[in-house]
């Protein structure tokens, strides 16, 4: 080593300048292997870089285009530098082949130089990242070493540019393809396997328990409801009015028909005595009595019938009351509920995209809008066998469940969403149900 010192300065400027500008991975590859020559004198001169499989693996060779994997050389050289001792080096560090392989009984490659020098390549940010090895018959001087650790670190901050930067990415590569691939592969099997309970939700409405329905008796006119709604109600007040108008022109018409057959009858039984046709149409006038106070008794009933009173204690439950003044109702139509606030379930639309494998007493959690927060336990007590259009127009099923929590009992007509836990099943089909039913609906299996 005869040159002048300023000369090495200069090539050392100038191969920093080339790795800075390197516009690929496989340049900067290139200039590592190959350029490092105008410093260090050597044979063979070898690039590892870490894989995603924590090993290194040779990315490129001195004077050769590409890199044959397969080559024993390569192989060697790979051997070498994984080698527990050399992973974690920090330090450049001259290994004696000869020495190396006798010791770790390892087949030596003929022909290849003695001396192999290990430069490791480090970055600030990326931390390690491979190995320069440099092989050649003789010793490395000091300064050449000195000027190869200094160029490593030139090395170490240009491939940074060439390095993703995406955690995911590295994340994958960490994990899933290095040494302890396996145990993590193994532990995600055994986490999905975990048996878990089914769960799915919809929408919920408080409803009364039980509760009194107020019909229509007969086909008539709504002429007034009285009660407004969550009004309180006792056993016999009055709740509707009907149209009466009709009904008592007809209670009174047939009460003054009464009237005249039971005159026409009184006057037959006193000529019955001296007129023996009177006297046979005695029977024939008793049954038109009899059929007259039939008729008188229909109408006064149904008169009684146009006042509809409550026959239980509890609140009424009304849309509008105004809606109903005069307006047509059928014979059992339902007018009004009244309901015991004590007494309530819960009314569930169970969409049928959603529906999950409910069994009886199965456990449900309602969250009503009012206090999303806390929830309110109860169990199925039913379910339908069909599927109905939902006032949300949505193809569901009715579940009903009752309420357990007795501290406070929620307001009949709380809307709110129901958690319905099912049957157990593995976290996998848990967390991938919807994925699988959408594919096996696409191609049919």
């Amino acid at each position: 080593m005869t040159e002048n010192k300023n000369i090495k300065i200069a090539r050392l400027i100038g191969l920093e300048k080339k790795a800075r500008e390197a516009r690929s991975k496989d340049e900067l590859n290139f200039i590592v292997v190959n350029e490092i020559r105008e410093l260090v004198d050597f044979n063979n001169a070898f690039l590892l870089k870490l894989s995603s499989t924590s090993s290194f693996n040779v990315e490129a060779i001195s004077d050769l285009a590409t890199v044959d994997r397969t080559a024993p050389l390569v192989t060697f050289i790979e051997k070498i530098i994984n080698h527990d001792a050399h992973k974690i080096l920090k330090e450049i560090i001259t290994i004696n082949i000869a020495t190396f392989t006798k010791k770790n009984k390892i087949t030596k490659i003929k022909n290849i130089p003695n001396t192999l020098l290990l430069v490791p390549i480090y970055s600030p940010q990326k931390g390690h990242q491979g190995f320069i090895a440099i092989n050649r018959e003789n010793e490395f001087l000091d300064n050449e070493i000195e000027l190869l650790r200094h160029i490593a670190g030139t090395f170490g901050h240009a491939f940074n540019t060439f390095i993703s930067t995406f955690p995911i990415t590295e994340f994958f590569n960490k994990h899933f393809f290095g040494k302890g691939k396996w145990r993590i592969i193994i532990i995600i099997v055994l986490v999905l396997i975990i048996p878990v309970s089914m769960t799915t939700t919809a929408p919920v409405e408080v409803i009364a328990k039980n509760p009194s329905l107020i019909t229509a008796p007969f086909n008539g006119v709504i002429k007034k409801i009285l009660p407004n709604n969550n009004d309180n109600i006792n056993s016999g007040d009055l709740l509707v009015l009907l149209e009466d108008s009709d009904l008592i022109n007809q209670h009174n018409l047939a009460k003054q028909t009464l009237q005249i057959a039971e005159k026409e009858l009184l006057r037959s039984r006193q000529s019955s005595f001296t007129d023996n046709n009177e006297k046979s149409r005695l029977a024939e006038l008793s049954a038109q009595v009899e059929l007259k106070k039939a008729e008188m008794n229909y109408a006064s009933e149904k008169l009684s019938m146009t006042k509809i009173l409550s026959s239980t204690n509890g609140i009424s439950i009304i849309d509008n009351t105004s809606e109903w003044q005069g307006r047509p109702v059928d014979v059992g139509e339902k007018i009004m509920i009244v309901a015991n606030p004590n007494l309530i379930e819960f009314f569930i639309w169970l969409p049928v995209k959603d529906s999950i494998i409910i069994d009886d007493n199965s456990i449900v959690k309602v969250f009503l809008d009012i206090n999303p927060i806390k929830s309110l336990k109860g169990k199925i007590l039913r379910a339908s066998y069909e599927p109905y259009v939902s006032p949300s127009e949505v193809l569901s099923y009715k579940l009903i469940a009752n309420f357990e929590d007795g501290k406070k009992i929620p307001r009949i007509g709380l809307r709110g969403t129901a958690k319905i836990y099912g049957s157990r099943v593995t976290l996998f089909y848990y967390l991938f149900r919807k994925p699988i039913t959408f594919v096996r609906q696409l191609i049919g299996i």
